[in-house]
């Protein structure tokens, strides 16, 4: 028996649960009588409330997120018909604005909105003292984040050998972008970075290889930057994995100069583009200097040996067929190594929802909330792009056919126009966006391919054979006269 268990549901098995870890790490007295117990969407709910029960907890503390509320919810459902004593306390930020009709929320006890490294402990000290408070909701501000116990102690030996480890030098975020919940809050606090890169060094020292900073703007503040950078370069091995969150218009050219230092492929960075529309970029409050953007990306994939991950996202107000097709092909002539299409979801608290009315912005009314249509891109339109997008990472982020999609831009207008005409086909032909092994998707782009009046058919089969074979392990012969 454990009186608290700290559990939430993750996406996957390798994405740890930062969150929890700085609840335990700010416990005080309790910590050493708190366990964490992760699951991820693979696991049935039912099972994971049996998991939390058979610790016989008094308290459970729940990490909610769009991702997951579902799932969570039908995790306190089972926890309070079975165990109607068991204390309930949720947070995260699926339940931290616009809540109050929501079924997790009228399940649980308490809830608590923000940062709740402080305010956990308090609410804990006074069910653990029979004071047991009769105010439900509880707003968690943090004046000042050194006042916090650092939690990277709590990463077990597991997380470093097998998982991502999450780290954070900073929180908040200096833009207003309407879309994301940092525009609520503005402004950016930084840790004390003599205490952090301590804690990165112990991390280091355990064998932590993968980490992922969930800063929103890492490169905002130069100085605090650059000390952070030229840090894990005199750490960095080939075998490291860096993830930075960047501002490309933003990035100073001393710390483009310090990021050509990493070793090839150590450095991860990913850049929220969004949007090249003017006026949805005006109409979120978004500022970002295209033509700098360009320049900045162009200079890492030339220059650097980093990774990048670059964002679009479908259906914001004014967002046209036309000009997400321009964001598309901006990013495809500076070539990334992964282009994530992503399709706007209307998180709840985030002020994007004042141009619902004006644009007939439809959004799902179940999770993630994802955008259905506007005045400006039918529903069609975004099921098209919704299927894009899945398309595109089998195809273009897993790089599975570098060369082959040389080939493909060519036969349309634009690579838009061409990846969208071979969309439109795989879905003709499949039905399917999922469960396409390697040797359909291969037979796909040289039947495709090979329907267009541009290649010789020995060129399109060399290129795709070639493709295929490019990565090692992959022993299974590709026969693309027979449909697999």
């Amino acid at each position: 028996m454990v009186p608290i268990v700290l559990s939430t549901i993750t996406a996957r098995y390798s994405h740890c649960a930062f969150g929890l870890r700085y609840l335990r790490a700010n416990l005080g007295k309790w910590r050493e009588q708190t366990l964490i117990k992760e699951f991820h969407l693979k696991q049935i709910p039912l099972m994971i409330a049996e998991n939390i029960l058979q610790e016989n907890p008094q308290i459970v503390g729940l990490s909610v997120y769009i991702w997951n509320v579902n799932e969570i919810t039908e995790v306190v459902q089972i926890i309070k018909r079975v165990s109607p004593q068991t204390i309930i306390i949720i947070g995260g930020p699926e339940v931290s604005y616009e809540y109050e009709d929501m079924p997790v929320f009228h399940e649980a006890d308490y809830l608590i909105c923000g940062e709740g490294e402080l305010v956990f402990p308090f609410l804990v000290e006074n069910i653990m003292s029979g004071e047991v408070p009769k105010q439900k909701v509880w707003e968690g501000n943090i004046d000042t984040l050194n006042s916090l116990t650092l939690p990277y102690d709590e990463y077990s030996a597991e997380d470093i050998e097998h998982r991502i480890i999450y780290v954070e030098s900073s929180r908040g975020c200096p833009f207003h972008c309407e879309f994301c919940l940092s525009a609520i809050k503005p402004g950016v606090r930084f840790f004390d970075r003599e205490r952090f890169l301590n804690e990165m060094k112990k991390l280091i020292q355990r064998g932590a290889k993968n980490f992922t900073f969930v800063d929103r703007t890492f490169n905002i503040h130069e100085e605090h930057a650059l000390e952070i950078i030229q840090f894990f370069l005199n750490y960095a091995k080939e075998n490291m994995r860096i993830h930075f969150e960047i501002v490309p218009d933003k990035l100073s050219n001393k710390i483009l100069e310090e990021f050509k230092k990493f070793p090839e492929g150590v450095l991860h960075l990913e850049v929220g583009l969004q949007t090249v529309n003017v006026k949805t970029q005006e109409l979120i409050s978004r500022r970002q200097n295209i033509e700098k953007t360009y320049k900045v990306l162009r200079f890492l994939k030339e220059q650097t040996g980093a990774q990048i991950h670059a964002d679009l996202v479908a259906g914001m107000p004014a967002e046209t067929w036309e000009s997400f097709r321009d964001g598309f092909n901006f990013l495809i002539e500076l070539a990334p190594q992964e282009i994530q299409l992503g399709i706007l979801k209307r998180l709840r608290g985030a002020c994007i929802s004042r141009h619902i009315s004006s644009y007939q912005m439809a959004f799902a009314p179940f999770p993630p909330y994802e955008i259905l249509q506007t005045n400006t891109l039918s529903f069609e339109q975004l099921q098209k792009l919704k299927k894009m997008a899945r398309y595109l990472e089998l195809y273009y982020n897993q790089g599975n056919f570098p060369q082959s999609l040389g080939l493909l831009w060519k036969t349309g207008n634009t690579p838009f126009d061409a990846f969208s005409s071979f969309s439109d086909y795989i879905w003709e032909q499949t039905g399917k966006t999922h469960e396409l092994s390697l040797a359909t998707l291969a037979h796909l782009l040289f039947s495709y391919l090979l329907s267009k009046p541009y290649f010789p058919s020995n060129v399109v089969e060399e290129t795709i054979r070639n493709d295929y074979a490019h990565k090692p392990g992959r022993t299974e012969k590709l026969n693309l006269m027979k449909r697999p």
